[in-house]
């Protein structure tokens, strides 16, 4: 059985390719295109690791995986956004960070990482 990723991404055609290539690597991906969405799914879903944007309308990725981690405990989390948060939140130090703009090998190297370690 495949991983399961959740994509939350506000920029839909990111989103969209970002699902489209992990896909192509074999694993399970859903999508959700703002923080709220994202945390809700995360509350309800059954994830192995949550890739998400840092900056976003309604709620941020940082503040969405702090609500989530307070009721689901640690998560595997990549965030990718245009400078890395200093200092990074409490509880976020295990998230990798990758600058915009990024690759997808570089996506998928640090998925495949999360999900080795």
């Amino acid at each position: 059985m495949s991983a399961r990723l959740l994509i939350v991404e506000d920029d839909e055609t990111v989103a969209k390719s970002m699902a489209a290539k992990l896909l192509d690597e074999g694993y399970a991906v859903d999508v959700a295109h703002d923080g709220e969405e994202g945390l809700g799914m995360i509350l309800e879903g059954d994830y192995q690791l949550i890739l998400t944007d840092v900056s976003m309308p309604v709620m941020s990725g940082i503040e969405m995986m702090t609500r989530a981690q307070a009721q689901k405990g640690q998560l595997k989390c990549v965030m990718v956004g245009g400078m890395a948060p200093s200092p990074m939140p409490a509880g976020m130090a295990h998230a990798t960070f990758l600058q915009r703009p990024v690759s997808m090998p570089a996506v998928i190297a640090a998925v495949k990482a999360h999900l080795a370690g």
